[in-house]
């Protein structure tokens, strides 16, 4: 089941550029969540992308483009398969992280010029292990899925967590936009836990 979700016209005018989130709920409990999961998607990416963008000083005027993410909502086994595949590691893991081209002036100029959408990357998410966590967190599987939907897109715009100084600025990062979504600071007591992308150890 896959589901394509443009943004409206009032908030591309807000970002100056459009972006589109593309959905892929492959069967399973997923398939019973299918309308949280497009609204809670399109809200998080919404509020990252606002978060996000002015820091990036883009002049919107040169350029009339979209931004495209594609996520996953798939299996455990299916994210073992991906984190084996792509970095040596043959087990299942919660998210999974693949960028292609963060958003820059260069890139959305590039992407203007040959009419095609720039394309940020791919999200995955494993359905049993965020169920298992978020139980163990004691938390829904919305808020879990929430934190664990910017972690990801922070890693699309090129940010990691392999070192301290990184990760504590990747963790601010994730604390503000999460509390603009409504939700308490993750990394707060015991609940630190570090999410990793591929390509890391």
């Amino acid at each position: 089941m896959k589901n394509s979700m443009p943004l409206n016209g009032e908030d591309a005018q807000v970002l100056g550029f459009e972006y589109q989130c593309d959905l892929t709920i492959e069967d399973g409990s997923w398939t019973l969540l299918k309308d949280a999961l497009q609204e809670t998607t399109e809200k998080t990416i919404k509020i990252c992308l606002e978060h996000l963008t002015p820091s990036l000083d883009l002049d919107t005027s040169d350029f009339s483009t979209s931004v495209e993410i594609s996520f996953l909502f798939t299996t455990d086994a299916d994210i073992r398969l991906l984190n084996r595949d792509y970095r040596g590691k043959d087990k299942a893991t919660n998210v999974l992280s693949f960028p292609d081209t963060p958003i820059s002036q260069t890139a959305l100029l590039d992407s203007a010029r040959f009419s095609e959408p720039l394309t940020l990357g791919d999200i995955a998410f494993a359905e049993e292990t965020i169920q298992r966590e978020a139980e163990e967190q004691q938390k829904s599987i919305t808020s879990h899925l929430t934190h664990l939907t910017v972690h990801g897109f922070l890693h699309l715009m090129g940010y990691d967590h392999e070192e301290e100084g990184e990760a504590n600025r990747m963790e601010a990062l994730e604390i503000d936009i999460l509390g603009k979504l409504g939700i308490d600071n993750p990394y707060k007591g015991e609940d630190t836990f570090r999410i990793e992308q591929p390509g890391q150890t």
